[in-house]
């Protein structure tokens, strides 16, 4: 086609990918392996934090601090599904956020959401837009749009079309980019 990379992917086309990975995980074992394999082996048994400044108090202070935020938020298991989402939906994403609701006295954590949830219902309508991801001239991202129901949600009544716009850097974004002076086709 003559489209540009942003207009051949877009949201329909995306979806459907996404779609027909899921299906074919979760209904190839194999398939499903390797995944699961994937996120374990990059993942393991979490991020440890090496501290090394001069002090070894405050070091192992810090450390310890860590590690029990990471326990307290199920920080292992988020980032499990974030590389599990990266590798089957193609990219996967979080927002940090406050969350009162953690049993520890640092309340940031993450709130992880699956790619259909990060969706702008008026695309056509908007410039400077890839679908809920509006960016700055310059190309940078300046917030993404968060559905505050999954599409495909048959629980709820109701369906707001105002998505939550979450400012760039209180999003994680996992996906995969182009090194520069790679080229379309070109493998990695």
């Amino acid at each position: 086609d003559r489209y540009d990379a942003d207009s051949a992917h877009s949201k329909t086309v995306r979806h459907t990918l996404i779609s027909r990975s899921r299906y074919e995980s979760n209904n190839n074992h194999y398939a499903a392996g390797i995944a699961s394999t994937y996120a374990t082996d990059l993942v393991g048994v979490g991020p440890t934090l090496r501290m090394q400044t001069g002090s070894e108090a405050f070091n192992q202070m810090v450390e310890l601090r860590w590690y029990q935020w990471c326990k307290a938020t199920h920080f292992r298991r988020k980032l499990w599904c974030l590389s599990h989402a990266k590798y089957q939906d193609g990219e996967g994403f979080a927002v940090i956020r406050r969350n009162p609701g953690v049993r520890d006295k640092i309340k940031l954590d993450l709130q992880l959401y699956e790619a259909e949830q990060i969706s702008t219902p008026t695309l056509p309508l908007e410039d400077g837009y890839i679908d809920g991801m509006k960016f700055d001239r310059f190309g940078n991202v300046l917030w993404y749009d968060v559905l505050h129901q999954h599409p495909g949600n048959s629980n709820g009544y109701s369906f707001s079309m105002t998505p939550e716009r979450v400012r760039a850097d209180m999003m994680l974004h996992w996906f995969k980019m182009k090194r520069p002076g790679q080229h379309r086709g070109v493998p990695e």
